[in-house]
């Protein structure tokens, strides 16, 4: 599962980027791939590994509210729409 999120404020100049998804690793373990940065740059990622998948699901769900909070919206995808 992959969320994309973008924050725009022509106002600040702001034109920004946000995407994290749920990963499986080939050994089992379960982590968050996030990425972020300023639209037409590749920005910057990190991964994050969990115990478990639930861990990991919760992990996410924190990230998607905290963001969500910080004024970014949800992206859908031309096959959501």
């Amino acid at each position: 599962m992959q969320i994309d999120m973008q924050r725009i404020d022509p106002s600040l100049n702001m034109s920004r980027f946000y995407s994290v998804e749920l990963i499986k690793d080939l050994f089992g373990q379960h982590g968050i791939h996030r990425q972020w940065g300023r639209f037409g740059t590749w920005g910057r990622h990190r991964h994050y590994w969990y115990a478990t998948q639930t861990d990991a699901e919760a992990a996410l769900s924190d990230l998607v509210k905290l963001k969500l909070a910080r004024g970014y919206l949800i992206r859908l995808s031309v096959s959501e729409i």
